[in-house]
């Protein structure tokens, strides 16, 4: 294989950090990876490598759907959008070669927005798996849920029972009756990702305040942010525990001796703390 594509996606893969969860569904509750956090973390990487990228729309689906709400203790049933977008990206390294990849997103809104919905998630996902990029936490594996396919699904008929059905259609015997199927899961529901967590938004908007003074990529700045707590983990002035279970006065603490005890980018804690 010849072309820089094939040298600058692996230079990319190194340079692009984690991208966690810094996204808050207020409505519903939980945390998530925004279409923003994925440009953020990728522009500085592609622009200062020349790669850039192109979208193409293969295949359009859209459908409607009912939904219901509750309002003021009322049932009010609404109409949403839900588009069905397949996408090919096609990424260009400078000197015209190129690699594409065919990714399907999916999305709902109740007015036009549907589609560019879809085209978020599409692109999403179509960076996460093109760049291999680290994304701090597991997610959900597909292989962790079983589902029972209920109405609209058919299971092929034995040979006997494909008989007896040809032999209906002819009118000459009454067809098996149909089994009624209800659709359930081998697992019980999971609740919404991760609730939100007041400390972890505290934290996250630091580290973005940090970043910015710093003047550096989100990417460098996760890395540098990451360095820096374990630093401080190591030398007991923080707590050896997950981000997660810190507490409000913690996690000040920590972005407070973040400023104090390093240079914006160092990652060894100073001596002298004056």
């Amino acid at each position: 294989m010849e072309g820089k594509i094939f040298e600058l996606i692996p230079e990319a893969m190194r340079r692009v950090g984690a991208i966690g969860k810094d996204s808050v569904n207020k409505q519903q509750g939980f945390k998530y990876r925004g279409i923003d956090a994925v440009y953020n973390a990728l522009n500085p990487v592609m622009s200062d490598l020349g790669l850039f990228l192109v979208p193409e729309v293969l295949d359009h689906r859209r459908e409607e759907r009912e939904t219901e709400k509750q309002i003021n203790g009322q049932t009010v049933k609404s109409l949403l959008k839900y588009s069905i977008l397949t996408m090919r990206y096609t990424m260009y390294a400078p000197d015209g070669s190129n690699v594409s990849c065919v990714v399907v997103g999916e999305g709902m809104d109740s007015g036009d927005k549907a589609s560019n919905k879809a085209m978020s998630i599409a692109m999403k996902y179509a960076a996460f798996q093109l760049f291999m990029i680290p994304t701090e936490e597991t997610a959900v594996d597909p292989d962790a849920e079983t589902f029972v396919v209920t109405s609209g699904a058919k299971t092929p008929a034995a040979p006997k029972q494909a008989k007896q059905e040809k032999m209906h259609a002819k009118g000459t015997e009454t067809p098996p009756a149909a089994a009624s199927v209800t659709k359930v899961s081998a697992v019980p529901p999971t609740a919404p990702e991760t609730p939100a967590n007041p400390v972890l938004e505290y934290l996250a908007k630091e580290r973005e305040e940090l970043r910015k003074a710093r003047g550096i990529s989100a990417a460098e700045n996760i890395t540098i942010w990451k360095a820096q707590t374990e630093a401080l983990r190591k030398a007991e002035r923080v707590p050896a525990k997950p981000l997660s279970e810190y507490t409000q006065t913690e996690a000040e603490n920590l972005v407070n001796l973040m400023y104090a005890l390093f240079t914006p980018t160092g990652t060894e804690i100073r001596t002298d703390e004056g």
